[in-house]
């Protein structure tokens, strides 16, 4: 859309476009006569979640932590059950008052309240009994008597005030009470605004007291559960511990032990020492025995000793009487042969007696000393010692057995002592570490009730204040931004109507979607205004529709006589048979002969409707009654003879009909039988069927179709078929369009236009030297 366009349309909707917003102005102007004064009211109240001091040293900063503990708060603010105990303690409150006091309520609000008390919450508060010691109305009391009269049904009187649209206690007016995070910082601000400067402060400082005395309940309910919950599992632990722990005493003292691993590891040493020293002693005895044996050996020869000691002194006495011989034979000196015999045989017998001693002496030399060189005489000590020395070392061995047989027997008792001991140390080691990481988490979870108590305390940082002045009223801007919205409403209506406007509205939009020639299009004929001459621009359209006319058939080169020209719509009331009259009428005008065959000689202007124009004139628009006073609007029959204009019956075969020829006319007259042209009205093809070979055989297939109307794949499809029987020799004629679209054919309308408007329009158009001559 062009600039100027856009301008042309808010010129053409400019009254709508003025007075519906003014007239929506003058309703705010009304509505808001007497605006009802409201009063706001705020506080803040820190938190300490995102920057607040912490038991947990090694704590970090969360941000998602942050944003859900700010969530939590707001909702806790917002649930129903605070709003409940708000309002229930706000009424509480002023039903304690024995006199409106602006401090709390104002006197209307008050007495609006006493009227609509029920009379048995009225018999409560005169009763003498739920006064305080001052003589008022006790607060506390009264909060737990309203609570407990809104659970007891949903049929009495403060659940119905809570639960309706009082303005100052119902649910609906407490959740007026906004509450937000101010940025990121610990602070959420809540306000308020109402139309009592005392409720409004009142409200919100009950608000404070609920939401913190909820919000410390729910941290530190859920911190305390906790705290129970390791508290009572620390308990069961520490008596699991305890009763193990006395298992494994009575275990120690049935088993008499004092120190199972210190006792098991001595007892295993002295067993030890016990096998080295047994199999040491053992090897002794062996060693004894085997000495003693060799000892006892040895000694077996002492008999022999004892006979070679005799046998020796025997040799030796011979052998002393044999030197006396030889002595007494030497002695004699006697040099006989028989001395000096006797004395060589002594000497021999001495000689002999001599080995014989000497090997005596050797023998026993050898059975007196061992093979190692001991003396015989030494053996049997050492005898009597290894002797002496087995018997001792069986004596200790036997000892030694009596006491392996009693380490043995305490190792028998040992061995299954161990396992059962270790069993029950496990079970007391599985105990400690659950006691222990039970305590750790009592530990944390002790701190974690200490930090929630920490952080619950939410502080009032702002106060709520008391409102003096109302709210300044918002009037103006209300009127205001209800007169721009309704014109921006209206302008977007207007622009989005104009937007899809899918009608077929011009000639140049009609032939992007019929895909045909234009041949013309024509206006329609409203009451004009003075300054318009239609009855000059629809002779003027006309001349264009005519030439057109008259070259189509030059360019076809067309001399055939009668020239058929099928004149048709898709749809009813097109504007066919006007058209149809007033070229045939041209045609004649221009000494052509003429015929006008139509399926109807029905008067539509007999059947107009009357439309009444003061509301169209009102808003600034065209006069919407056709001037059916137009020379173009006159009667169809007006003009030509009977010989010229006949009608035809749409029977069985029309829609076989050649040429028009066979048209079964319905009329006594003659008609021209050699016409130069012969303009032929088809009913509205959608509903009736065609003639297809007379269509095919015309020479110029003319469709007509209005400008106002939507063109349907059904039109699409009746309008193919049409251009497969006839080709190119089909155009189109755009009947009643607007009057500033034959601006595109004519020209600017002739209107009378001040100079500024002239500026301002070849402003829009970009054109700033068209009134400077050549």
């Amino acid at each position: 859309m062009k600039p100027i366009d856009f301008i042309k349309l808010i010129l053409k909707h400019k009254t709508i476009l003025i007075v519906v917003p003014l007239i929506f102005g003058l309703l705010a102007v009304l509505l808001t006569v007497n605006p009802k004064r409201s009063y706001y009211s705020e506080t803040m109240l820190y938190t300490g979640i995102a920057s607040g001091s912490s038991i947990e040293m090694d704590k970090t900063f969360n941000y998602l932590a942050a944003n859900n503990a700010f969530d939590n708060l707001i909702n806790v603010i917002k649930s129903r059950d605070t709003q409940e105990e708000v309002a229930i303690r706000l009424l509480s409150q002023h039903l304690s008052l024995k006199k409106p006091n602006h401090k709390f309520i104002s006197d209307e609000s008050y007495e609006a309240l006493m009227e609509i008390l029920p009379e048995d919450l009225k018999s409560y508060l005169a009763n003498d009994q739920n006064l305080d010691e001052n003589g008022n109305l006790d607060y506390e009391s009264t909060v737990t008597y309203l609570t407990e009269l809104m659970n007891s049904d949903n049929s009495n009187f403060v659940y119905s005030l809570l639960s309706f649209d009082d303005p100052h206690y119902s649910l609906e007016a407490i959740s007026k009470v906004k509450v937000e995070r101010i940025s990121s910082s610990d602070l959420v601000k809540l306000s308020y605004e109402i139309d009592d400067p005392g409720i409004c402060q009142q409200t919100l400082k009950i608000y404070i007291d609920v939401c913190t005395k909820k919000y410390k309940d729910l941290k530190e309910n859920g911190s305390d559960t906790v705290v129970k919950y390791f508290e009572a599992q620390l308990s069961e632990s520490e008596k699991k511990l305890k009763t193990i722990e006395q298992k494994l005493l009575k275990f120690n003292q049935d088993n008499n032990i004092i120190n199972y691993y210190e006792q098991s590891k001595a007892v295993a040493i002295v067993k030890e020492d016990m096998d080295v020293a047994y199999k040491k002693g053992m090897a002794q005895l062996a060693g004894s025995e085997a000495s003693a044996q060799r000892l006892e050996e040895k000694l077996a020869i002492q008999e022999l000793i004892q006979q070679k000691n005799n046998a020796i002194v025997d040799s030796k006495k011979e052998l002393g009487e044999l030197n006396y011989k030889i002595g007494m034979y030497t002695a004699k000196s006697s040099n006989d042969e028989v001395s000096k015999q006797n004395l060589e045989n002594l000497k021999k017998q001495a000689k002999a007696l001599q080995k014989e001693i000497k090997s005596n002496v050797d023998e026993l030399y050898t059975f007196q000393n061992s093979t190692d060189g001991v003396p015989i005489k030494k053996v049997l000590p050492d005898w009597v010692d290894k002797t002496v020395e087995s018997e001792d070392l069986k004596a200790k061995l036997s000892v030694m057995n009596q006491q392996n047989k009693a380490i043995e027997k305490q190792f028998a008792t040992y061995a299954p002592a161990g396992a059962n001991l270790k069993r029950i140390e496990r079970e007391i080691n599985v105990a400690e570490q659950e006691y222990l990481e039970i305590l750790h988490g009592l530990n944390l979870a002790k701190l974690k009730f200490q930090d929630a108590q920490l952080s619950s305390n939410l502080t009032a940082v702002d106060p709520p204040f008391y409102p003096l002045k109302p709210i300044p009223s918002k009037r103006k801007i209300i009127i205001i931004a209800m007169v721009f919205i309704t014109g921006i409403i209206i302008l977007a209506t207007i622009l989005f109507m104009e937007f899809f406007d899918d009608t077929l509205k011009n000639e140049l939009k009609a032939s992007e979607k019929l895909q045909i020639p234009s041949m013309g299009m024509l206006p329609k004929l409203f009451k004009a205004k003075p300054y318009l001459d239609l009855v000059r621009m629809q002779d003027r359209l006309m001349d264009f529709v005519m030439q057109n006319f008259h070259q189509n058939f030059k360019a076809q080169n067309n001399t055939k006589t009668p020239k058929i020209i099928i004149v048709f719509s898709t749809r009813n009331n097109e504007g066919k048979s006007v058209i149809t009259a007033n070229i045939a009428k041209r045609l004649k005008a221009s000494g052509h002969s003429v015929l006008v065959l139509n399926h109807s000689n029905e008067d539509k202007s007999k059947t107009r409707v009357s439309k009444s124009p003061w509301l169209y004139k009102f808003l600034g628009y065209q006069d919407p009654r056709i001037d059916y006073d137009h020379p173009f609007l006159s009667q169809i029959t007006t003009g030509l003879s009977a010989s010229e204009y006949s009608v035809y019956n749409t029977n069985k075969a029309y829609k076989d009909v050649v040429n028009y020829e066979e048209l079964s006319v319905d009329t006594s007259e003659a008609i021209n039988q050699n016409p130069d042209y012969v303009l032929i009205e088809l009913p509205n093809l959608i509903e009736f069927n065609y003639p297809s070979e007379l269509i095919a055989n015309s020479d110029l297939v003319l469709m007509v179709c209005r400008s106002n109307r939507l063109w349907t794949k059904a039109d699409n499809n009746i309008l193919d078929h049409i251009k497969e029987l006839v080709g190119d020799k089909i155009q189109f004629i755009v009947n009643g369009v607007d009057i500033k679209e034959i601006e595109t054919v004519l020209g600017e309308l002739p209107k009378k236009r001040s100079k500024t408007r002239v500026r301002i329009k070849n402003m829009f158009r970009f054109q700033f030297f068209t009134n400077n001559h050549i």
